[in-house]
């Protein structure tokens, strides 16, 4: 595993934290025997099968020759996963076929921008719902849809358009299939916020020209309950402790601003698994060093109620250096040695005013390692809510909402 956790300055003893592991372990094991729903995800590194991944490439190599844009409908899981994945990976190009998302949603003035950025360039249409009724991305689903009509015409707008979808029943479901749009299956036990490695994440992915082959790769590296043995589990463990020791919130931190989507993915990821029966910790995300000059205060000196998450890469990809004509201390150094001195002086100040800080880092960002992340985090996650004595896989509030929302919208 590339993934490193460091609760060194967690200020929770390592003796506690040892006398938790032998019930994390059995918690883990509840994920592979197949006792709990929605637990699809958890073989599906293996279980998605290289032919899979081949069919996903020739899809989206097609992609990349009819489309100057690919455009993906989808909202929650189904595109957040995708998109942090994109941020941190896309290649650098002017040929590349550019991925955007919309159908997350209700934004005229956002639709109306993506049509003028779309223009009369050619373009496709991915449209991601597990129930198939996902009330944003049918809404721009048929404005879209509607577009490539008027453009393309109805047997061309089908050949264009490819459905991520439960294989039963629905609204999206029985229209792509009447129309003979391309269809992906999504399991009907992957829950949408666990479904990042599926066609959901992988398809917008490797159109934008990143190798879904090794992202997959990575995730089966951890797809085992021997890769989660031993001290594994400690980073679930410990956030577990830390909220019985009365903290609410977790910060998740990150100091590179390609990050900022997968802060998005983790504060769904946990909130939706763990933020149930009056229970959870709330998570956050900030961008250091930027949200430092507002927030620095609070978290330095404000109401304890959290903890702290780094999330860091050793080495960049690329540097910048600062020329020697530039304000001392800072010339003739590089951006990324000033940025890790940021890393180091913040988790420094925070340990001393008696902060807890958790350090999960990495040697670098690729393909094979942020495979590992996604497979990591979700495992992590799981295992936490069910720590916590939460169903990891259900989310009973967000129908709340829903159904008072689609009132107001029939009174229209």
């Amino acid at each position: 595993m590339d993934i490193r956790v460091d609760i060194s300055n967690s200020g929770i003893d390592n003796s506690e934290i040892a006398g938790c592991r032998e019930r994390a372990q059995a918690e883990l094991k509840k994920l592979w025997t197949g006792e709990l729903h929605f637990t699809g995800w958890v073989k599906d590194p293996y279980e998605f099968t290289d032919e899979m991944i081949d069919e996903l490439q020739e899809t989206a190599e097609k992609i990349r020759k009819d489309s100057k844009f690919f455009l993906v409908l989808g909202v929650g899981g189904s595109f957040m996963g995708a998109k942090a994945v994109i941020d941190l990976l896309e290649p650098e190009g002017d040929n590349n076929t550019k991925v955007i998302f919309a159908g997350y949603n209700f934004s005229g003035r956002y639709l109306h921008q993506i049509m003028n950025t779309i223009g009369d360039s050619d373009f496709s249409i991915c449209v991601i719902s597990k129930s198939g009724s996902t009330t944003e991305t049918l809404s721009a689903y048929g404005i879209f849809k509607e577009l490539m009509i008027r453009k393309y015409g109805p047997e061309e707008t089908a050949r264009r358009t490819y459905v991520v979808t439960e294989h039963k029943s629905s609204f999206l479901f029985d229209q792509a299939s009447a129309e003979g749009a391309r269809i992906f299956d999504l399991a009907l036990d992957i829950g949408g916020r666990y479904s990042v490695l599926t066609p959901v994440g992988l398809l917008p992915v490797a159109v934008a020209g990143i190798d879904i082959r090794k992202i997959m790769e990575g995730a089966r590296s951890l797809a085992s309950e021997e890769a989660f043995k031993g001290e594994a589990l400690d980073y679930s463990i410990v956030r577990n402790l830390f909220y019985e020791k009365g903290k609410k919130i977790e910060v998740f931190e990150f100091f590179d601003p390609y990050c900022a989507y997968f802060g998005e993915w983790l504060k769904q990821l946990f909130g939706e698994s763990e933020g149930k029966d009056g229970k959870g910790l709330f998570p956050a995300s900030l961008m250091f060093s930027r949200d430092l000059h507002s927030m620095g205060q609070f978290l330095q000196q404000g109401t304890q109620c959290f903890f702290e998450t780094f999330i860091t890469v050793d080495e960049p990809g690329e540097d910048v250096q600062i020329p020697d004509s530039a304000m001392k201390p800072f010339a003739g150094k590089t951006i990324e040695k000033i940025n890790k001195c940021a890393v180091n002086g913040v988790a420094d100040a925070h340990t001393k005013a008696g902060i807890p800080v958790v350090r999960i880092s990495v040697p670098e960002m690729n393909a094979n390692v942020l495979g590992q992340m996604l497979y990591f985090f979700e495992t992590q996650c799981a295992v936490s809510a069910l720590l916590s004595g939460v169903d990891p896989f259900n989310q009973p509030g967000v129908e709340a909402y829903k159904k008072e929302m689609r009132s107001y919208i029939e009174a229209l």
